[in-house]
């Protein structure tokens, strides 16, 4: 359910605004759902978001509103009255910012200053707002690929990790060796002979992120 704030970014601001107590590092709403039966629970801390929906007429935490496999129409109703209220706090308190991580955005204006190219989105329902965010860099003239920007799940790379995670790939002649660092993996949806992947999480720094770009764009050149 909390997929819904992927690509947003809270204002701490606007959080106490609304109503958001402050509670040490993290900030704490209360509200009454389902006619006063249930009470959401949302908290939040630097970048991280959790809930937690309680019936007050026991005071039990209903954990079965985030239990997938638990379905009914009363759980539905539940489910539905907390996405209710969560859209409508992601719409007072949150600015969407179209990416997961601000590594993604320098990306982005690392390569508009350098290349003068910018991302273009040539598959339907993969634009700047889709949950794929699927979008490439093209040489200007050839329209050749020099690096492809993708949202996709951690799973794809390491079997033990989950959540959605957004890369980079790259061309390089030199794989199997840049493979063996930590942060980097075999291209997603890509040959994995010639192209790499790279989580802009992060793990890696900015200037590395640029520098296997910068490579991928000369050995993508037109010979």
């Amino acid at each position: 359910m909390l997929d819904i704030f992927e690509k947003y970014k809270a204002d701490r601001e606007r959080l106490l605004a609304y109503g958001f107590e402050q509670d040490g590092s993290s900030c704490r709403y209360r509200q009454e759902i389902m006619d006063g039966d249930f009470e959401l629970l949302l908290i939040w801390q630097q970048t991280s978001l959790d809930y937690q929906v309680f019936d007050l007429e026991t005071g039990d935490e209903y954990r079965q509103v985030k239990m997938e496999s638990i379905t009914g129409e009363f759980v539905g109703q539940v489910r539905e009255a907390c996405q209710q209220a969560l859209l409508e706090i992601r719409r007072q308190c949150f600015i969407e910012i179209g990416f997961l991580y601000e590594q993604s955005q320098r990306l982005r204006d690392y390569v508009a200053e350098t290349y003068q190219g910018q991302l273009e989105y040539l598959w339907e329902k993969s634009d700047r707002k889709s949950r794929t965010h699927a979008g490439v860099f093209r040489h200007q003239g050839s329209k050749k690929w020099y690096g492809a920007f993708l949202t996709t799940d951690w799973s794809k790379f390491e079997k033990d990790r989950s959540g959605s995670i957004e890369v980079l790939n790259v061309k390089n002649n030199q794989v199997a060796e840049l493979t063996r660092q930590a942060g980097i993996y075999p291209a997603f949806h890509m040959n994995k002979k010639y192209w790499l992947s790279l989580p802009l999480d992060g793990t890696l720094s900015d200037r590395q992120i640029f520098d296997l770009l910068d490579t991928s764009f000369e050995l993508t050149k037109r010979k």
